[in-house]
């Protein structure tokens, strides 16, 4: 047993004695996982909810399981990764190859001493309830979870396609250790906690209920020994011990105070949640609770997972209502923090901002909560990278401070923000949806997410906002967090109530109950839905966001622009919101002619990540709420769907290209979204008048043909396909030539996307509406198939999990791009900076229009490829594009479509990215 390592350093490191013995190391995870459960009751109770045990029988379970995450070290073929360690510890050398990961062979390596540990009873199971099927069954799911620990479950195959042959992993020896190992450590760990399952004197659980117990757990034990494994395998808090001693004495002197340490150290913990709760605590500068906020303030909380939805007005304190009814649900002590998720990385950042500073009222003064901002690009943000206080080595995978006090300057741990696999697992998590929905994906370490996840309150921004495969795996998403005794808080200004319905019934399923009955036409509107409560409550709309909103509407782009140009001139300042990023660069180049470049800013998608982030800087402080009048006077914005989602803007004018009613609403509501005098200083009335939205749409007069929409937009023709709700959103706007907000808000929403509203579609649309809604049912079976089933358990199945299959959480295809200067005979990132420079130089981008790089010649290819090894990625997820240029702002290059065709490329920090054939 203890003739067997279990970390080291590298073998060319210059020593062949420095490691630390496997017995010790498992004992390490163990005693994480040990001292985790018992400081976070929320997970423990968790794991009680669906297993019939006390808190110590669960406690010493789960150890125990921990304890054998790594079993498949104990192979001699992992042994024989360091030879001279092998040969100083085992007496002897080997030629076996490492054919397999340590993780999956632990799950084979078990699978081989089981009649062992059946025959000998190491873990005291009454054979008088199940026999040794029986318990196989109920014990393998958990097994599969710990040696799992790398990210995803056991492997079935090799990497030849061939069914793993277990035989050929072990030798005799590796068992008899592996064995030895297993009978000691469920001795010290394990007691009789199996023993519980039996069931008190007189009666015997339901072997099927056990069963699904242990599956349903699964998902959080998979996610409690990834964290477990990386915290316990920290080499500054769990020095290396290679002295044998009695596995007892190592535990109590080594393993549990290593733990206590390491633990503090790494943010995980939950922090003391305040119980002072209430809109004046989290918003003081809230004079007035909105109706919204005011009711959740004193509304009926339940004691058990619990769903709100909650629709209402742009504008109308959604965000603030729902951080105030979280608060609450915390207090009760059925959730440790939140995770709000957004549906793009710029609303992320905005709402990152909002919480900087409220975020530590939901906690006790003393407490130190972690706030950590999750998406793909979080890093790059120069106020999270502040926020975060301490600088750590960027290829580290797990890093301490000198100092105690540094792990949480600024509240923030750096070890959680090290990835955004760890960031669900903050006190307070804020990021794109994306980030919560790789949990219900076949994505690595997604059970580490589903376990952070549990412990939050969920809430999801502009549910709207979803195409059909998004909002599926929303639904499978709720259902997972349910099941798992999470609850959630939906917003949305525009939701239809069949997908009110959907999200609901999806939660409900997850709690092991049906609903009937949400029908609700009225708005504002809050649904609450829990074990004992169904309710549709009417709220007041907010003062203030009662508003209409005058619509006028153009058939062709040259009076738009002579209409901004107007307005610019006045001295107001407007936006126009285009549908594709193409459109949008044409039109700035346009009004950049007649105005100036002082006078309009371009913001759109397709910007490398530098440039993205300074220009969305840029449009927060030229048209933010706090903007200087002389800043914001005569500006114009160009822009795409970039803004119509929860960034803080203002605009006295706007126009939008023709989009689906929702989308409408949302644009709408950057429009006067602040009170200002007619000179744009903030004011408590508004003097600019009625709000004016201008829409650029086809003709609604005359015939209707296929081509009605696609005439105007033939690229926008393809971002919204049903062509139908767009000529219903055209109608319904053209006869009233105004909305009313909150009160037509319904009638609009339904008016478009309500089961009966397809009838009044023109005959020739109703064709395209019927191939979009094909392609929607489609993205729907797609979600549903790529989705994970919870009642399986942590296991492999079928297509899911195979080595190099990403699993998307959006549709389409997209490549990720880096943009390389060509410059005195070497390549550098576009964008310069001190750190991360060639992710600031990344952009993503349709795989249709870009998918391969070029051949550059052999100079540059070997430039290339320089380049990339010096990456710490190794650019292995993305592109690498050359750019040459004459001027030093106007870059170009040259790369291949998907059908293998080449395109031209022009970059420039203003414009962004164009791409032509």
């Amino acid at each position: 047993m203890y003739k067997n390592w279990g970390k080291s350093v590298f073998a060319d490191s210059n020593s062949n004695s420095d490691y630390h013995l496997l017995a010790y190391h498992c004992l390490d995870v163990a005693a994480t996982g040990n001292l985790l459960l018992r400081k976070d009751n929320l997970i423990l109770q968790k794991f009680k909810d669906y297993i019939p045990l006390n808190d110590e029988q669960i406690i010493s379970l789960v150890s125990f399981y921990l304890a054998i995450h790594d079993l498949g070290k104990f192979s001699e073929r992992f042994q024989n990764l360091q030879p001279d360690i092998l040969m100083s510890l085992r007496g002897h050398g080997s030629n076996k190859s490492y054919i397999l990961r340590h993780d999956s062979m632990g799950f084979y390596l078990w699978r081989t001493i089981w009649q062992t540990v059946w025959n000998e009873n190491w873990l005291c199971l009454d054979k008088s309830s199940f026999d040794s099927f029986d318990w196989n069954d109920l014990i393998l799911p958990w097994v599969i979870s710990v040696t799992g620990h790398h990210g995803n479950p056991p492997k079935r195959y090799m990497d030849n396609g061939l069914a793993v042959n277990q035989n050929e992993l072990f030798t005799e020896e590796d068992l008899a250790m592996a064995s030895s190992y297993v009978q000691k450590v469920s001795s010290l760990l394990l007691k009789d906690a199996f023993k519980g399952l039996s069931g008190p004197e007189g009666y015997e659980y339901e072997f099927e209920d056990l069963e699904t117990a242990f599956k349903s757990t699964s998902w959080l034990l998979a996610g409690t020994v990834i964290v477990s494994d990386w915290i316990g395998s920290s080499n500054e808090q769990f020095p290396y011990f290679s002295t044998s001693i009695p596995l007892e004495e190592y535990w109590e002197k080594y393993a549990l105070p290593s733990a206590e340490k390491a633990l503090n150290n790494s943010g995980i913990l939950p922090s003391v949640i305040s119980l002072i709760t209430g809109m004046g605590i989290l918003f003081p500068k809230v004079d007035v609770p909105s109706p919204m906020q005011d009711h959740i303030s004193s509304c009926f909380i339940a004691d058990n997972a619990q769903l709100f939805i909650l629709e209402d007005a742009t504008g109308s304190g959604k965000t603030e209502a729902a951080l105030c009814l979280a608060h609450r649900i915390m207090a009760k002590g059925i959730a440790n923090g939140i995770y709000f998720g957004l549906p793009t990385m710029a609303t992320s950042n905005a709402m990152y901002g909002r919480l900087v500073d409220s975020h530590k009222k939901l906690y006790e003064h003393n407490s130190l909560p972690s706030l950590v901002l999750a998406h793909g690009q979080s890093h790059l943000l120069d106020v999270y990278s502040k926020s975060i206080g301490v600088e750590s080595d960027e290829n580290s995978n797990y890093g301490y401070s000198s100092s105690d006090d540094d792990t949480v300057s600024f509240q923030c741990s750096t070890w959680i923000a090290d990835n955004r696999k760890k960031a669900l697992l903050a006190n307070v998590g804020v990021g794109t949806i994306d980030q919560a929905l790789l949990g219900i994906l076949p994505s690595n370490h997604q059970s580490l997410r589903l376990l952070g996840l549990s412990r939050n309150v969920l809430i999801v921004d502009e549910v709207h906002a979803y195409d059909p495969y998004m909002h599926r795996l929303l639904c499978s998403l709720l259902e997972f967090h349910a099941s798992l005794g999470g609850s959630a808080i939906l917003l949305s200004a525009t939701l239809p109530i069949k997908y009110r319905q959907e999200l609901a019934s999806h939660f409900c399923r997850g709690r092991g109950y049906s609903i009937e009955g949400i029908s609700s036409g009225n708005y504002p509107l809050i649904t609450h839905v829990c074990e004992s409560d169904l309710s549709e409550i009417q709220i007041e709309p907010r003062a203030g966001t009662e508003r209409t909103v005058n619509v006028e509407f153009f058939n062709d782009e040259s009076s738009i622009r002579e209409k901004l140009v107007k307005c610019s001139i006045e001295g107001k300042c407007c936006c126009w919101i285009r549908n594709t990023v193409d459109d949008a660069i044409e039109t700035y180049d346009t009004l950049v002619s007649e105005l100036g470049k002082e006078s309009v800013i371009l913001f759109h998608a397709r910007y490398v990540m530098g440039d993205r982030l300074n220009i969305e800087n840029d449009v927060l402080n030229t048209f933010g709420k706090e903007t200087d009048v002389q800043k914001r006077k005569g500006k114009v914005l160009i822009a795409t769907q970039v803004v119509e989602q929860s960034l803080d803007i203002d605009f006295d004018y706007m126009v939008t290209d023709l989009a689906p009613i929702d989308l409408i609403f949302q644009r709408a509501g950057r429009l006067q979204r602040h009170c200002r005098d007619k000179n744009g200083a903030l004011s408590d009335c508004d003097e600019r008048g009625i709000p004016l939205l201008g829409i650029l749409s086809p003709k609604l007069n005359g015939e209707i043909s296929a081509d009605w929409y696609s005439d105007m937009f033939p690229k926008g023709a393809y971002v919204y396909q049903s062509h139908g709700q767009l000529w219903l959103t055209a109608n319904l706007l053209a006869e009233r030539r105004k909305f009313c907000i909150p009160d037509e808000s319904r009638y609009f929403i339904e008016g478009v996307f309500g089961k009966d509203a397809s009838t009044k579609v023109p005959s020739e649309l109703k064709v395209l509406d019927e191939r979009a809604y094909g392609d929607s049912m489609a993205q729907t079976s797609m979600a549903n198939f790529k989705s994970l089933n919870f009642s399986q358990g942590y296991e492999r199945s079928g297509t899911q999990w195979l080595d190099d299959v990403v699993t998307p959480t959006r549709l389409g295809e997209s490549v990720n791009i880096r943009l390389a200067r060509f410059e005195d005979g070497i390549l550098i990132p576009m964008v310069k900076s001190d750190t991360f420079s060639w992710e600031l130089s990344q952009l993503c981008v349709s795989g249709g229009r870009i998918r391969y790089s070029e051949d550059y010649g052999k100079e540059v290819n070997e430039l290339i490829q320089k380049v990339q090894d010096s990456m710490k990625d190794k650019g292995k997820w993305s592109i690498l594009i050359p750019m040459f240029s004459e001027d030093g702002d106007n870059w170009k290059g040259t790369a291949k479509d998907k059908y293998n065709n080449q395109i031209q490329l022009v970059y420039n920090s203003e414009i962004g990215l164009c791409i032509n054939k």
